[in-house]
């Protein structure tokens, strides 16, 4: 009796033993799959970030960037174990940003344009030091240039271009018209799509946006060949708009106000795209980021760009080289390492190229393979042949009034004199605060 109960006691002793062993193994390899130290330890949640984006007048691009995001969001809990939501404004109106901005409200991630505002949010504190994150590097050296500001890359560029006026290829063909380099031709294509019963220029003019473009471009590309220290000079409180005013400003403003459509003041920019889009009117001012709008109302819309001329020196016919959106992150942001990644990824090696394409946006990175249009072609080959000039830092300020006063001048309520008045004061004011 003592030798089975001895017998029975080893039994159980073994069966124990094994049994732990088997218990140790399948905690050792639960740890293993988890990443925790024991079997009895609790795995930690992955973190949660909401980051809050303000992206001013992308609205049209709303499907593209919350796809984008998704893809981001996809990426960062993957290589990082980061759970991220969004919270996605797209405003209209600049100064919104600007509100919160001043207010500590600040979105995590908003967009600029680097000329008009970088200098000022630079000097705000409102923008970070991005020049030694892995997108800065990828920046071709143009494009680099235009988002630096005292020697720090200051946010990812993403709408980059070269524009001044949209035209209708299959109307140019029709009556073998091709895009102008003297005001004088300017004036032989006008005269010739009249006689033919083609409104020369689709004018939307119930915005202010649309008719500041055309002063806008008409004075600095007056500036850019007769006056190259203008811009400096004007700065510092020492030109005047009454300089270019003199050089010719408005031959072009007026051709074009003398040759659009009617009751521009009741067309606003929706509109005039989609008529524009539809034959009414062969030419429209203004740049191709509005290619993909005009390529929605009409998927078969042949889209050219052209060099606005100014005067009868074809030198002085040129496209304005601008990058007008770009993307940063607030430098107090909590959620800044998170937004940092997501500025990186937006010129990520394997999916930038596609996003960029579904934007049709111009390429900004080395990295980026994107498709040629046939508009940027043109634009690169008088950025290529020296008839294209930087896009300038106009004081925020001085950018509405010249929308507001360009308004009004076509609508009568002001001379030019008045115009070029006006917005010296304001220029000369907005100078001052800076100081």
């Amino acid at each position: 009796m003592k030798k089975r109960l001895g017998v029975w006691l080893v039994l159980l002793l073994l069966i124990s033993i094994v049994s732990a062993c088997g218990s140790s193994n399948s905690a050792s390899n639960s740890g293993n799959n988890t990443g925790a130290s024991g079997g009895d330890q609790a795995v930690d949640p992955p973190k949660k970030v909401e980051l809050n984006l303000m992206l001013t007048g992308l609205g049209r691009f709303k499907e593209q960037f919350d796809q984008y995001l998704k893809q981001f969001a996809a990426k960062e809990k993957t290589d990082k174990g980061i759970e991220v939501s969004y919270n996605l404004e797209l405003p209209s109106d600049a100064n919104l940003l600007k509100t919160r901005l001043a207010s500590g409200d600040a979105p995590d991630i908003f967009s600029f344009h680097a000329a008009f505002d970088g200098p000022t949010f630079e000097k705000g504190g409102y923008l970070p030091d991005l020049s030694n994150e892995p997108f800065a590097s990828k920046l071709i050296d143009t494009i680099r240039n235009v988002v630096t500001i005292n020697d720090k890359v200051i946010g990812v560029p993403m709408e980059s271009f070269s524009w001044s006026y949209l035209y209708n290829k299959d109307i140019f063909d029709k009556y073998g018209l091709k895009a102008p380099t003297t005001l004088s031709e300017m004036k032989q294509v006008v005269e010739t799509l009249k006689s033919n019963d083609v409104t020369p220029f689709m004018l939307a003019y119930k915005e202010e946006s649309f008719p500041g473009w055309l002063t806008q471009l008409a004075f600095e590309s007056v500036a850019a060949k007769q006056d190259p220290d203008w811009w400096e000079r004007m700065n510092k409180g020492e030109a005047s708009f009454k300089e270019l005013k003199d050089k010719g400003m408005f031959d072009i403003i007026d051709l074009v106000n003398a040759n659009g459509t009617k009751r521009p003041l009741e067309i606003g920019a929706d509109d005039g795209l989609a008529k524009f889009a539809n034959g009414e009117g062969a030419m429209l001012i203004t740049g191709t980021w509005y290619a993909d709008s005009i390529l929605k109302a009409n998927p078969n819309f042949k889209l050219g760009l052209g060099a606005l001329p100014v005067n009868d020196d074809p030198d002085s016919t040129m496209v304005n080289l601008a990058v007008s959106t770009t993307l940063t992150v607030y430098p107090d942001s909590p959620n800044k390492a998170v937004a940092t990644d997501f500025l990186n990824y937006i010129l990520d090696d394997n999916d930038s190229s596609a996003f960029f394409d579904q934007l049709k946006f111009n390429k900004v990175a080395k990295n980026q393979n994107i498709e040629t249009f046939p508009w940027t072609e043109q634009g690169n080959q008088y950025v290529e042949s020296g008839h294209s000039y930087l896009d300038q830092s106009i004081p925020q300020s001085a950018n509405e009034a010249i929308g507001k006063m360009s308004q009004s001048y076509f609508s009568g309520q002001i001379t030019q004199d008045q115009l070029v008045d006006e917005i010296d004061k304001v220029w000369k004011k907005s100078i001052e605060l800076q100081k």
